[in-house]
Order: C-alpha cells, then sequence, then structure tokens
C-alpha cells in the first residue's frame, strides 16, 4: 500500500510548498511511490487519514499549536518543511516586542476588532519542534524541490527512522568579526564549507587564508591568527565573490561618507566595470542604455553632494600607454592585486612599475578630497583616496540619503575634467592584453618558458577579471558576468 502524504502550513509565504508544486514532470513520477491526501495550495481534498505530514511554517497562535498537535497526532512521520517550520525565522524578528506593541503597529485605530478576537490571539511565534517531537527537517528557504522527492522516494523503500542531525545542538559562537585586514570575516555567518580556503589555496595559489582550530572552534584565519593580509593576502576578494553566506566581504565606509558627502567637498572617479555591476543591480537603470543610465548615476552623485564626478578609466588609458612606451617587459599597472603578489613575493619576472597606475595618475591630478568607485577590493588600502566604494557600497550610499536615480535629470549629466576616447577597453576585461596570466602556482614558470618582448604584461589575479572582482557584488555565475561586459561594450560604443 501507498503511504499518504498530507502538506500543512502555518505562518509563511507557502514558498516551500510552491518548490513541490513545481516538481512538474517529476509529480507524475512522485504519486507513482505515494497517495498525496491533503495539500490545500493545489487540491481541494482534504483527508485526516495520512502516514507522513510535512509541515511549513511557523507557530504563532495557540490555535496553531493546537492544531499541529492535532497532525502529530495522526502522522506516523513528520517532517518540518523549510526555514520557518525548522527554525521559526524571520517570524521569530517579532518575539523581541510584546505582542499587543505588535498587533498595534500592524492594525493602527483597530484596538476594538483586535480584543479578545481569537485570530488576533498570539503568542511568541516558535518553530514547530517548539511545539511537537519533528521526526526530520528539511532546511531552506525555500526548500529545494529535489530535497523533498529525496525524502518522499525515501520513505518507500525503507522503514522511517529520525535523522540525527540536531543530536548535538546547535551552538552559537560568540566570536569577533575580524576587521584588521581589507577583507573581513565574520565567523558567526561561516558555514566552513571552504569553498574560500579552496580558492585562496588551490586556485589562486596565494595560501593567504584556510581553516583553524578545531571542533566548535573551528574558523577560517591564519596559523598563530596575524589576519589575512599579515599572511600574503593580495586583496583580489576572490574568496568574498565565491561566499555563499556573506562570511566574508569588504569594510562599508558609507556611514562615515553618508555625512561627509554633504558638505560638498569631495570628488569622485568613476571605475567603469563598479559602474556596470552598479547598473546591473538596479531595477530601472539596467533598462536603459548604457550611456543614459551613466548619466542618471553621474546626476545622482551630484545630487548627493560630490562636487566633481571624474572617469577613472580616462587615467586607466593614459597608464597603459605609459605601459606600452616601456622598453622592458612590465607588469600592467592597472591592477593593484597584480601589484601586491609581485612586490610581497619578491618576484622578478616582471618589472612593477607603481607610479604608471591609473591611480597614482589620478592622485597626482586630483591631490585631495577624492573618492573611488572601484571593483578591486585591494583599492581600499590605498591610503590617498577618502574613500574607496564598491558597487554595493553605492547603493548603499544612494538608499541612506534616500536618492532615487529613477527621478534624476540626466540632461547635460557629464564628467569633469578628462574622458577617454570611444572605443577604449577595460583592461579588467581578460582578452585585452598580448600577454595574460592567471595568478595561479604556476605563474612563475608560464612567464619563464614565454619570450616576452617590451611592453605591459597582463596579470589577471581574479578568475574572470574585474568583472568578479571582490568590489563587485559577489558573483562566479557567468550569465552576470557576460551581462556586465556587454553592458561595458555598448557603453563604450555609444
Amino acid at each position: 500500500m501507498k503511504p499518504k502524504i498530507a502538506i500543512f502550513d502555518f505562518a509563511s509565504c507557502e514558498g516551500c510548498e510552491l518548490q513541490i508544486a513545481n516538481l512538474e514532470e517529476d509529480i507524475l513520477e512522485l504519486i507513482e511511490h505515494v497517495d498525496i491526501v491533503s495539500f490545500r495550495e493545489v487540491m481541494k481534498e482534504h483527508s485526516d487519514d495520512y502516514d507522513i505530514a510535512f509541515v511549513e511554517g511557523s507557530i504563532n497562535r495557540p490555535g496553531d499549536a493546537e492544531r499541529l498537535k492535532e497532525i502529530r497526532s495522526n502522522a506516523k512521520v513528520l517532517i518540518a518543511l523549510g526555514d520557518c517550520a525548522t527554525t521559526g525565522c524571520i517570524n521569530k524578528l517579532r518575539n523581541q516586542w510584546p505582542e499587543k506593541e505588535v498587533l498595534t503597529e500592524v492594525y493602527p485605530g483597530a484596538k476594538k476588532q483586535i480584543k479578545d478576537n481569537e485570530f488576533f490571539d498570539l503568542f511568541p511565534a516558535k518553530a514547530i519542534d517548539e511545539v511537537v517531537d519533528v521526526d526530520f527537517y528539511i532546511r531552506g528557504c525555500p526548500v529545494r524541490k529535489e530535497q523533498v522527492l529525496y525524502y518522499i522516494k525515501r520513505f518507500t523503500d525503507m522503514p522511517p527512522s529520525k535523522n540525527k542531525d540536531l543530536d548535538f545542538g546547535v551552538i552559537l559562537r560568540d566570536m569577533e568579526i575580524d576587521n584588521r585586514s581589507v577583507i573581513k570575516y565574520n565567523p558567526r555567518k561561516c558555514i566552513l564549507c571552504r569553498r574560500c580556503a579552496f580558492i585562496c589555496q588551490d586556485v589562486m595559489g596565494v595560501d593567504a587564508l584556510g581553516v583553524v582550530e578545531k571542533g566548535s572552534e573551528t574558523i577560517i584565519s591564519t596559523p598563530q591568527n596575524i589576519g589575512f593580509d599579515a599572511n600574503g593576502c593580495i586583496r583580489c576578494g576572490q574568496c568574498i565573490s565565491t561566499c555563499p553566506v556573506g562570511a566574508l566581504g569588504n569594510r562599508s565606509p558609507v556611514e562615515t561618507l553618508a555625512m561627509e558627502v554633504k558638505k560638498e567637498k569631495l570628488s569622485i572617479a568613476l571605475d567603469s566595470m563598479a559602474l556596470s555591476a552598479f547598473v546591473q543591480k538596479h531595477n530601472t537603470l539596467k533598462m536603459m542604455k548604457p550611456e543614459l543610465a551613466e548619466r542618471y548615476v553621474i546626476a545622482g552623485l551630484r545630487h548627493i553632494g560630490f562636487r566633481k564626478v571624474l572617469q577613472y578609466d580616462y587615467y586607466m588609458f593614459q597608464s597603459g600607454k605609459l605601459d606600452v612606451e616601456s622598453d622592458t617587459p612590465v607588469l600592467a599597472s592597472w591592477c593593484r592585486s597584480a601589484q601586491n603578489y609581485f612586490t610581497e613575493r619578491e618576484l622578478n619576472s616582471l618589472d612593477v612599475k607603481p607610479e604608471n597606475s591609473p591611480w597614482s595618475l589620478l592622485l597626482d591630478d586630483i591631490s585631495k578630497n577624492i573618492c573611488l568607485l572601484s571593483p578591486c577590493s585591494a583599492m581600499k588600502e590605498v591610503k590617498e583616496f577618502n574613500y574607496v566604494l564598491t558597487a554595493s557600497n553605492l547603493l548603499e550610499l544612494f538608499k541612506q540619503l534616500e536618492c532615487d536615480l529613477d527621478f534624476m535629470d540626466p540632461e547635460g549629466a557629464a564628467y569633469d575634467g578628462h574622458t577617454v576616447s570611444r572605443g577604449f577597453r577595460h583592461p579588467g576585461v581578460p582578452g585585452n592584453g598580448k600577454y595574460e596570466f592567471g595568478i595561479r602556482r604556476d605563474l612563475q614558470e608560464k612567464l619563464a618558458h614565454t619570450k616576452l618582448e617590451k611592453g605591459p604584461v597582463h596579470v589577471y589575479p581574479c578568475l574572470a577579471g574585474c568583472t568578479n572582482g571582490g568590489g563587485t557584488p559577489a558573483t562566479v555565475d557567468e550569465q552576470l558576468i557576460q551581462k556586465r561586459i556587454t553592458w561595458l561594450e555598448e557603453l563604450r560604443e555609444a
């Protein structure tokens, strides 16, 4: 006889149930194994005769608790479906305020209707295992539909037995955020997936971070806990781009900058790569032609108080000209992370000329009160800049200063000072140089076996060049990276 399954919901968005409904053709395979007797989201029929109950959502009212207990009494196996059921998730955020205060905030002026009304009879939000025993937990927000399918098939193949994933309890580690380096690390968010360690050690060949300590004390750090920068970190930020939970990131200057920019003494230079990433995160701008979106951003920056808006690409262009004119092979000067790699390891393969760098040329031209929008985490260590922003920082700044770019006037908005000519290609897009190398463990060997002539040698520390540098919104999504490149190409052809 097929097991009978019922699916129930409490306080939630019902996204986990929608994942089950989205099984599409797999539904046909599913109904070969089980009978679904109750599923409010997709069917009218209901039966209290079931073997297995999937429960989504948190428990918020005494009536919910009674209903859940009834479900538990009918089910041989009860499964917490998704994060709201498993932990209480977002719904538990209201527990820090009294129930009456929450109701008054949500339903102002309705005190009479709320009083003694069973629908508004609240208690602190609870995960379902705070009310009844739970046999299995399927985590996620929403859950993955493949997980649901796996568990249902599992119950048809073997006798159900409880999983043991909560036997050890959940220990919240009371550890401070590591802010010593350009790259910051939050051990409270870290799930120890080791992606960052794999990227840094096996892919980049940098070895600046890794897994240290044991048991519940395990964190991402360095031997002797000396900090990433002190252990050879080149500040490329690829660990940020690959972290799935945001445990690694850049320090944000927005809170201080939001007050400083109102004095109208600061100028800002825009790197078009970071601008591309910013536009792709903005719902309205990404629908516009690139040159129009660029003008909207310039208008917005002037509106919030920046005295001048400069084009950083011009200085990249000038930097490239200086490198091309070199009589010897030189490290292409546009990449701060590559410079860090060569200088900190004292590699003599290429001549490093910091004076040719675009930031040096910009700071020679505009010596004070200058900020930079950059796709590069390493630029945050250039102390001559008042502030270095990532694309995410710029989004945060506009929000904090309540500047809606949709309402800016782009008419006449243009860069102050020098601009680069049409057709300029951002050097951070792989494919721009005669000699190109990615930083890997075999970089030295590659350079040794390549006959280099005079001029720049482009070294790309980041996996996709500046298109996924640590200063752009984190991604390893090839489609999103390609959108950033396409946007740049269209901007330069305009």
